[in-house]
């Protein structure tokens, strides 16, 4: 089945794939992240990153990256002597 660009009636070959999810270069997450690319083949070398394979070239799927980035983060501790709410 041969692939189009999906314009008119001719068929995109991602009928039934669903709503194809947007992806990053590894240029474009340095901008949007301030991460250099260096450090993001880096976190793909070592598997920490989401990252899908194309032939040659590297992608990035903003959904799985926007999860990723979730799981990164932490949330700061309540300070000792910080009043705690109790149920």
């Amino acid at each position: 089945m041969a692939i189009s660009a999906g314009r008119g009636s001719e068929p995109s070959g991602f009928e039934n794939a669903g709503q194809v999810d947007e992806m990053y270069t590894a240029q474009e997450l340095h901008r949007r992240l301030k991460i250099s690319v260096k450090t993001i083949y880096g976190c793909v070398q070592a598997g920490r990153i989401p990252y899908v394979r194309i032939g040659s070239s590297v992608r990035f799927p903003r959904r799985q990256i926007l999860e990723w980035i979730e799981q990164q983060s932490y949330q700061p501790r309540p300070t000792h002597g910080s009043p705690t709410k109790k149920p």
